[in-house]
């Protein structure tokens, strides 16, 4: 399926613009800038961002959340210990780093009409999150 550069522009624009999907979208890219930070796993992010059809966006979703707990887990003991740290303010990190299945199915909603525009998006808006390092 062709589909239409204004088609194009439409996900984009309900991506990064519309009321619908953005707290799915915020909350997916703080997800996975705390999983980079933790995992250290650019690769998840490279297959996100080349995904060839639906199945590859969905494969890569899948592969980011099955690692949820312990990621949140993670991130959480490595603020502690100070080896992260969280650039605002932020009383409970795993509800704040947190992603639920709303908002995932929301994002694979808009992904099925251009599975590589909206994992391109995911993917480099989560690596350019600002919101935690590594000390």
């Amino acid at each position: 399926m062709n589909m239409s550069e204004k088609e194009k522009r439409s996900i984009v624009e309900e991506l990064l613009v519309s009321e619908d999907y953005k707290t799915a979208r915020e909350h997916y890219i703080r997800y996975l800038a705390a999983y980079k930070i933790v995992e250290g796993n650019l690769a998840l992010f490279d297959k996100m961002a080349r995904c060839r059809d639906f199945n590859d966006f969905l494969s890569a979703v899948y592969e980011s959340m099955r690692v949820k707990d312990r990621v949140l887990s993670k991130l959480e003991e490595g603020v502690k210990r100070g080896d992260y740290e969280i650039t605002f303010e932020c009383d409970n990190i795993k509800a704040a780093f947190s992603v639920g299945h709303d908002d995932v199915k929301k994002l694979i909603e808009l992904a099925h009409r251009d599975p590589k525009a909206v994992g391109t998006i995911l993917a480099t808006l989560a690596l350019a999150y600002g919101g935690i390092r590594s000390r």
